[in-house]
């Protein structure tokens, strides 16, 4: 009677505990990945100039020194959208992976046991035959 008991506790946890488990560990791992690569505050900087870098604006009517100003501080953001959206869409692919990857990891682990109890009697079956 014990031996059915450890397979009944052994199925329980199986499908039952270790896939909370095994949620949660995804779950932490996206997590990990977008605050790794901080994806939602690059998007909500998207357009701010690189580095903080800008020039202040000249007073005056100096029509010469505010468009060279404003090529500047135009430049400095579009490098900094350029950057920061290169820098999300590594994390979205990261996240990407962690994502198909829990889904890979959740069907092995639905058919691991049926796998290895099918391989056992294989393995069985070509000793005797």
């Amino acid at each position: 009677m014990p031996p059915l008991i450890l397979v009944e506790s052994y199925v329980g946890w199986h499908y039952g505990r270790a896939y909370s488990d095994l949620y949660h560990v995804w779950m932490n791992l996206l997590w990990f990945a977008f605050n790794f690569f901080s994806i939602f505050l690059l998007l909500q900087t998207l357009f701010a100039p690189w580095k903080r870098m800008d020039e202040g604006y000249p007073k005056g009517l100096d029509i010469q020194g505010w468009l060279s100003t404003l090529t500047v501080n135009t430049l400095m953001r579009i490098v900094g959208a350029a950057t920061r959206l290169f820098i999300v869409l590594i994390g979205l692919a990261f996240a990407s992976a962690i994502f198909l990857g829990g889904i890979i990891v959740f069907v092995v682990w639905t058919i691991m046991p049926v796998f290895l109890i099918s391989t056992l009697f294989l393995g069985v079956y070509l000793i005797f035959s």
